[in-house]
């Protein structure tokens, strides 16, 4: 930055250079100087409305909000003279006249900025004797609870809504001194992002509603942890109580997620005191039914069926399936034990469908641009991605984007509201390689570039949509196309990944994916998908293997894209291992042996995030019951197969084994070649059943936290189609399962195609609509 722009200014007697446009507030807090403030926040707009930030500035007639007064050379300010010193006490005596005595029974209270402030600035006595004004209760949900008797109207959680979450949720009522933030018209909270309200709030007046009255800050342990339900990589905090984990709470993280973390990553840790925990191992007995044991006779039983399958039907008889949620250790250890008992059955992509490119993958599947960089992006083409959802903190970068002129296109058979403008291409996943190889063409040709003919070969006629993203790809300079859940469990996915690789290379974009779990990365690091020779996740399961180890939390139903057909091949598995956290009716049928495993946050271990970055965290807390960390668990099984180099002390030797996990893994290319060459399309455009997942159903802990499954996000299970499918949408209700489905007929669906709840998939074979046509 030039001298220019630079400007000099005084306070409290030491000299400043700050840029010019800086507000004095954010001088002073970067020099170290204090000034109290409520409604300032570096990450929202200005509202100087508290004056609590009073300062006494030289040849001004009073003090002025050191928020809202941009910086001048030559400026002398003072934050502690008579002048500011008497300013800020009347602007706290003011505020603290509606506030209740609360603080012995307040969640907030030891962490309260009002606290802080009105012992370091405020009066001994006030002078009011009036009544105090009082607000009604209101409820906004499940996750936040609301004391608006304490609310000093600073309009934070106002602005949070508007320039963070995307959505005005709670606004101001009334004037004066009847003004009242509440929610407009009576609801729940619908962001995914909306608890970060309580980070923000200088007061008690929004908590969690899951921990209130649990206890007071102060008797809290703090652990550095992550977050498990997404690719980003989230910094958080567990907090324990008496050795339980109690809540999780944002870290900051600028390169990450800055402050803020979505509501699953805040919640879930509900699911660790779920009643369906598994706190001890079983064996299946004589009678066909699981039997407590203990773990000697588990751990031996486990390497005697393992052993009678591999002996009788060879290794490649045993699939081994592990959970995206694992860490770098678990996963390291579970391919070793894998290859070292000869099985080269192993994966953990439990939602790919089309697997034609799996000699062609990139190192890893990462995000194609660092985190901290989507900000300044101009163009995002998200490609079955539905970015709000997958990666909700992301989202707030993408948002901070658009309103800087990015523009963002999504080809998808569902509009998801993305909170910003969205050149929507709705299609039935039939045309999506047709709409992708008209683009691609139409961008060849403008470009002049050569493409791979047989890309082309479904080319058509380009739809306005298209031309739009077209025109979105030749303007943009700082570009993005990402592939997301959606499209990975397409069964033209192989296709399409060719055809988005190729539309990035033409039009200078960055390319890459959101992939599902915390680790998906760190699993591709670890090696857990097939070597040559072996099946991955789709082909073990379509090959109705004789062995299964399931390892990690798993729930089979919901956590494969095609329920019934992993139904029918644990069914009649003649061995299935769960090295789980987590027990279930479904686990109780079909497996042979369960052993409980450590849940998250009474582990140590590490995660890859989408950008390559390896971040390690220590337990917060103790396995629950006879629960033992999974990566002893494989361990200990290595050493009952008399395995070498399974003599391991702690989780750092493992890490440090896995050489690659000691440093950044860094930016690795997503582009690589693919031959399509005889590539046919897998799916038509007919009518089309597909599993849809909400935010709080992609993972054995959302689904365990029963505030997070009381939200409005949550509760979907309903089934939705087009106006176009009359023979459905003529109809209120749907019997699946012994349930009776309501249905919702939206134009926001493409048409052709009907959703189902993942939970309620199994009754429909994976994208057909065969049970589905009976209903006529």
């Amino acid at each position: 930055m030039t001298n220019d722009n630079m400007l000099t200014i005084t306070i409290d007697g030491k000299e400043i250079k700050a840029p010019k446009g800086s507000m004095l507030i954010e001088v002073a807090d970067n020099a170290g100087i204090p000034i109290p403030r409520f409604c300032y926040h570096d990450k929202l707009s200005i509202a100087a409305s508290c004056r609590m930030c009073l300062v006494d500035v030289e040849r001004m007639p009073k003090p002025a909000p050191a928020c809202a007064t941009p910086i001048m050379d030559g400026m002398i300010v003072r934050t502690r003279s008579e002048k500011a010193r008497e300013a800020q006490k009347a602007v706290m005596e003011f505020l603290l006249i509606n506030h209740p005595l609360d603080c012995p029974v307040c969640d907030q209270g030891g962490e309260c900025e009002l606290q802080d402030f009105s012992y370091q600035y405020g009066q001994n006595l006030s002078l009011f004797e009036e009544e105090k004004r009082h607000y009604e209760k209101i409820d906004i949900g499940p996750l936040v609870e609301t004391f608006m008797n304490r609310c000093i109207q600073c309009t934070r959680c106002v602005r949070y809504g508007d320039e963070i979450a995307g959505m005005r949720e709670l606004g101001g009522m009334n004037r004066g001194d009847r003004l009242e933030i509440t929610t407009h018209i009576e609801h729940e909270l619908k962001s995914e992002v909306s608890a970060n309200i309580i980070d923000i709030c200088p007061v008690g007046a929004l908590t969690a509603k899951p921990s209130k009255y649990q206890a007071r800050p102060w008797e809290y342990e703090s652990h550095p942890s992550i977050s498990i339900h997404d690719g980003l990589g989230a910094n958080t905090s567990i907090h324990t109580l008496r050795g339980k984990i109690a809540r999780s709470v944002p870290r900051e993280n600028e390169a990450i997620n800055e402050i803020w973390i979505a509501d699953r990553d805040r919640f879930s840790y509900e699911a660790i005191h779920s009643s369906d925990r598994a706190l001890a191992p079983y064996i299946k007995g004589g009678d066909g039914q699981l039997e407590k044991t203990d773990w000697a006779k588990a751990l031996l039983a486990t390497r005697m069926v393992l052993e009678g399958v591999i002996s009788k039907h060879g290794a490649d008889q045993v699939g081994v399936l592990v959970s995206p949620l694992a860490t770098v250790e678990e996963m390291h250890l579970a391919q070793k034990l894998a290859k070292s008992l000869g099985i080269k059955n192993i994966d953990h992509r439990f939602n790919q469908e089309d697997f034609r490119n799996d000699r062609a993958e990139p190192l890893y599947r990462g995000l194609g641009v660092s985190v901290a960089d989507v900000n300044a992006l101009d163009s995002f083409a998200l490609i079955g991605a539905d970015i709000r959802m997958e990666l909700p903190v992301l989202g707030i970068r993408m948002r901070d984007a658009v309103k800087n002129g990015a523009r963002v296109s999504m080809l998808s058979s569902y509009d998801a509201d993305q909170l910003v403008p969205v050149n929507a291409l709705v299609r039935h996943p039939g045309k999506w390689v047709d709409e992708l190889s008209a683009v691609l063409n139409a961008l060849a040709t403008s470009k002049n570039a050569e493409v791979d003919r047989n890309l082309l070969q479904f080319a058509g006629e380009l739809s306005a949509e298209g031309q739009a993203l077209v025109d979105q790809l030749l303007a943009g300079e700082k570009q993005w196309v990402v592939l997301g859940a959606e499209v990975i469990r397409h069964p033209d996915f192989a296709f399409i990944q060719a055809l988005s690789m190729a539309i990035a290379k033409v039009s200078g974009a960055n390319f890459g994916y959101i992939t599902e779990g915390a680790n998906a990365t760190g699993a591709m690091l670890t090696k857990v998908h097939p070597d040559v020779g072996g099946l991955n996740t789709k082909a073990m399961i379509d090959a109705q293997l004789k062995a299964y180890l399931l390892v990690g939390a798993i729930d089979p139903l919901e956590d494969y894209h095609n329920p019934a057909q992993i139904d029918a091949a644990l069914t009649k598995a003649d061995v299935v291992v769960a090295m789980t956290p987590f027990f279930s009716d479904y686990l109780s049928r079909v497996a042979t042996t369960v052993l409980p495993v450590a849940a998250w946050g009474e582990t140590p271990g590490s995660l890859v995030n989408l950008e390559g970055k390896c971040q390690t965290v220590s337990a917060a807390a103790l396995p629950q019951g006879e629960a033992r960390p999974l990566w002893k668990v494989l361990r200990v099984l290595g050493n009952q197969f008399q395995l070498d180099g399974f003599d391991y002390i702690n989780a750092g030797e493992i890490l440090a084994e896995w050489n690659v996990a000691q440093q950044d893994v860094g930016e690795a290319t997503n582009f690589v070649e693919i031959n399509v060459e005889g590539y046919e399309r897998n799916v038509r455009d007919v009518l089309m059943a597909i599993p849809s997942r909400s935010l709080y159903s992609v993972d054995a802990y959302v689904r365990r936290s029963e505030a997070l499954q009381k939200t409005p996000l949550a509760k979907r299970a309903r089934i939705a189609v087009n106006p176009g499918v009359a023979m459905i949408a003529s109809k209120e209700t749907f019997e699946l399962q012994g349930q009776s489905l309501s249905i919702r007929v939206t134009e926001k669906l493409a048409d052709q195609v009907v959703r189902i709840p993942v939970e309620f998939a199994g009754s429909v074979p994976f994208y057909s609509a065969d049970l589905l046509k009976e209903a006529k």
